[in-house]
Formats: structure tokens, C-alpha cells, sequence
């Protein structure tokens, strides 16, 4: 009897200890992202397609299965659209279509047809670009119109993700480096639809750890900042995603850490999980499943 006794408790104690685990990585999740995260199939990867929202590039991240062709399958998803439903407008004019694309080295070789059409869509091809060279291994694109090469090679162009109403869209700049960035995200988005650290927020220190590829980043705990966080949560966590998106974008900078006085969390703790340890880029900048 003893020995039963034994066992069950042990059997509770492991269970108990299964949940704190469970219970730990949750926390850890993306509020936004956490129905995706666990319904998503483990087998499978994340592909950030450039749509448009408005003036702006709109990235929404899907899940595809493992072993997908994802080059094909960018090109494929910018040419069909954003979903049926979705407030989201394509980046790309009708009458653009696919001839032929091959991955060459760290070179995607993009062949359309429907030249004439990219005279009306500003967007389209920083948004096939933006995509391409969003997939592992593609580190330029090369795009032929009509038999005819358009430019040279592109390279990504660094991008500032900036929160509006529907998620983060990105704005192009023509900063050079992960300072000239820093400088460009803090001096604020070219719209006040779009939501920036108030102006007050004041930068401390900065600090680049080469070997390891983090940027830490010192910020005062201003009262602007506290009210921002309190009043609208999902704007400032999306705030501290968007600079971390925005940084992570440079090659050198593989992860961000940020401190705003000391404080484990700002507000009422939405964005917690975001500070004071170095945060890779987003794996989901925004969730292709809560567009709506």
C-alpha cells in the first residue's frame, strides 16, 4: 500500500512540475501570437509576406508546412493577395505575373511580365524584395520585366516598423547603420496615425556587443512613457517589437535588449517578457491569423 502511495505522489509531483513548465513557456509567448503558437503544427516554419496598408508596407507573417518551396511560395502569396477579408490591399498591380524564379547563390532571379502595370504600385517592388530577402538564404533579389533586367541586384532595404491601428507596418529609411536606425525610429514615424515613444523618452546609454551581436539599449522611465503603457498596452508592446524589428533587420545586430530605468515591466506587465534580456527578432511580426 505504501508503495502505491509512493508512486501517486510521485505521478502528482511530475504532473505539477509538467505544468509549471508549461505554464513558464506560455508566459514567455506573445499575447497576441499565443492562440497561433499552440494551434500552429510544430512542423512547419514562418514565411512574412509585404503587403499594403495604405502608403505602407504591411508584413504578415503565415505559417507554411516544412519543406515548402519558400521563395515560390512568396512570390506566389504577394501575386494572389492578402486574404479574403483581410483590410489589407495587395502590393503588387493586377496584370503582374510570374514567368520564372531560381535561387542562384544568395540571389533570388525573379522573371514577370506586366511591366507597364509597376508604374501605378510604388509599393511593389519594395515589397517583393522585402519578402524575398526575408527567406533564409536569399540575400538579393534580381528582377527581369518583360525579358528586360530591371536594376541591379537589391539588397533588403532597412525598413522601420513603427505600430498602427491594425499592427506594425514598416517605413523605409535610408539609414545606413543600426545607430543611424536607432536615430531615425526615435526621431518618430512620418504620420501621427502611427505611434512612437513620446518625444520626452530619452535614450541613456547604448551598447554594442559585437561578439554576441546585441545592442543594449538604456532608457529613462519617463512618466510619458508609463502613461503610454498603461493607457494603450498593445501599442506599447507593439512599440518595443516594432524597435527590435527595426534593429534586428542589420545583419550585425542579432538580438536587442532593452531597459527603461530598471523596470521589470511597463504599465501593468504586457511587455515584461520584452525587457532586460536580449530578444531575437520577432518571429511573428504580425499574425497572419488575427488580420481581420
Amino acid at each position: 500500500m505504501k508503495l502505491l502511495t509512493d508512486r501517486r505522489a510521485i505521478a502528482r509531483l511530475t504532473a505539477l512540475a509538467a505544468l509549471l513548465v508549461l505554464g513558464w513557456w506560455l508566459r514567455t509567448l506573445q499575447p497576441h501570437n499565443l492562440t497561433a503558437a499552440v494551434a500552429w503544427p510544430w512542423s512547419s516554419t514562418t514565411l512574412t509576406l509585404y503587403y499594403a496598408d495604405g502608403p505602407y508596407l504591411f508584413p504578415l507573417s503565415r505559417r507554411v508546412p516544412s519543406g515548402t518551396d519558400l521563395p515560390r511560395a512568396a512570390i506566389e502569396g504577394l501575386l494572389a493577395g492578402p486574404p479574403a477579408g483581410s483590410p489589407l490591399a495587395s502590393a503588387l498591380p493586377p496584370g503582374l505575373a510570374l514567368q520564372a524564379l531560381d535561387v542562384v547563390g544568395r540571389v533570388a532571379h525573379v522573371q514577370l511580365s506586366g511591366s507597364e502595370a509597376l508604374r501605378s504600385a510604388p509599393l511593389a517592388v519594395p515589397a517583393i524584395v522585402a519578402t524575398l530577402t526575408g527567406v533564409p538564404g536569399v540575400g538579393e533579389v534580381a528582377l527581369t520585366m518583360d525579358g528586360i533586367p530591371r536594376t541591379d541586384p537589391s539588397t533588403r532595404a532597412p525598413l522601420l516598423y513603427y505600430p498602427s491601428a491594425r499592427g506594425l507596418v514598416a517605413v523605409p529609411t535610408a539609414a545606413a547603420d543600426p545607430r543611424a536606425a536607432l536615430d531615425a525610429f526615435l526621431a518618430g514615424p512620418p504620420s501621427p496615425e502611427l505611434t512612437r515613444l513620446p518625444p520626452d523618452a530619452r535614450l541613456l546609454g547604448a551598447a554594442f556587443d559585437a561578439a554576441e551581436g546585441v545592442l543594449a539599449l538604456r532608457f529613462a522611465y519617463m512618466p510619458s512613457v508609463r502613461m503610454l503603457a498603461l493607457e494603450r498596452p498593445d501599442q506599447m508592446r507593439f512599440l518595443l517589437l516594432g524597435l527590435i524589428a527595426t534593429l534586428t533587420g542589420y545583419p550585425e545586430v542579432r538580438a536587442v535588449q532593452l531597459d527603461f530605468g530598471g523596470q521589470s515591466r511597463l504599465g501593468l506587465g504586457e511587455c515584461s517578457d520584452l525587457l532586460r534580456t536580449p530578444q531575437p527578432r520577432p518571429a511573428l511580426l504580425n499574425d497572419e491569423r488575427l488580420i481581420r
